[in-house]
């Protein structure tokens, strides 16, 4: 019973909410304006890159039918079926989830009779979801790896640990060398600070420097147009920079006065700067970046 009404009022909320999500997802994209169609790049034989509403979704095509990562909303969703469509008469079958945030979860329905799968953590969410966002149920969920054998490829997915969330499930076709990482940087850019709110730097520097050895041909970040490694290098740079500036002050503070770590952490917030990244975007927000890492280190979560 308390499936089927969640299932209820998540169709009722989201068909009232979707209009107004995927305005305010397109808004925010470089050229959202523009933005009327949804961009889709071959990375492969069978695997392609979907754009639209500030969202890249990776899409593979499979000998009995199609993975989809990350439909976003129902509106998002109608247009990559569409897309899809026009690529291939196979269904899609499978949707697999980058992580639990409810802006990267919704849409499944537009699928019906696809298997969800996804990281075994965010399941803890579905009791936390007073609007009715998320899908309600999965289907699958694995613990540290899983492969998912499409006939045409391999689609490997690996949980590190905690980034963007506590879900996290990196994406990656070995045979393609093409790997999807969420919510973990923007190109040439600082996230917002407002949007770190549920992230573990830590965990993020640890993901994007292991992508960063893999000798990728294309890193998918699914809020980027661009599949260009480069990007994910130089995001991991930026990690390991501020990582380097960060960990002496902490460690030191935390052997000879722990009591004073907190106070620390905000000191160096307000002093350090990283002026080879000035030139980025939303550099202003570094002081964030300074907090999180820092209490990463002292407090965890």
């Amino acid at each position: 019973m308390r499936h089927a009404e969640r299932e209820t009022n998540m169709k009722r909320t989201i068909t009232v909410l979707a209009a107004g999500l995927a305005a305010a997802n397109i808004m925010t994209a470089s050229t959202s304006a523009e933005e009327t169609a949804v961009k889709t790049q071959k990375l492969d034989e069978y695997v392609y890159a979907m754009s639209f509403g500030h969202y890249t979704s990776l899409v593979v095509l499979g000998t009995e039918g199609v993975l989809l990562v990350d439909p976003a909303n129902p509106y998002r969703a109608s247009l990559l079926r569409a897309e899809i469509a026009r690529l291939t008469d196979l269904p899609v079958t499978r949707i697999v989830m980058t992580h639990e945030h409810f802006d990267h979860i919704g849409g499944t329905e537009v699928f019906p009779g696809a298997e969800i799968i996804a990281h075994e953590n965010i399941e803890m969410f579905f009791d936390q979801d007073p609007l009715g966002l998320t899908p309600g149920k999965v289907d699958v969920t694995y613990e540290d790896r899983m492969s998912i054998g499409m006939g045409t490829t391999k689609v490997d997915l690996l949980h590190f640990g905690p980034a963007d969330g506590v879900a996290v499930s990196v994406i990656h076709l070995p045979q393609e060398r093409i790997a999807v990482a969420a919510d973990m940087y923007l190109d040439g850019a600082l996230t917002p600070g407002w949007a770190l709110t549920d992230t573990n730097l830590l965990g993020s520097r640890q993901i994007l420097n292991t992508l960063d050895g893999w000798a990728l041909m294309h890193a998918v970040n699914t809020h980027s147009h661009s599949t260009d490694p480069a990007l994910l290098s130089a995001a991991a740079e930026f990690y390991n920079d501020l990582y380097d500036a960060v960990f002496p002050v902490v460690e030191q503070v935390n052997r000879e006065n722990p009591a004073g770590s907190v106070q620390a952490v905000l000191e160096l917030s307000r002093t350090l700067e990283l002026p080879e990244y000035a030139d980025w975007g939303n550099y202003e927000d570094l002081p964030d970046y300074v907090v999180k890492m820092g209490f990463a280190l002292i407090h965890g979560g």
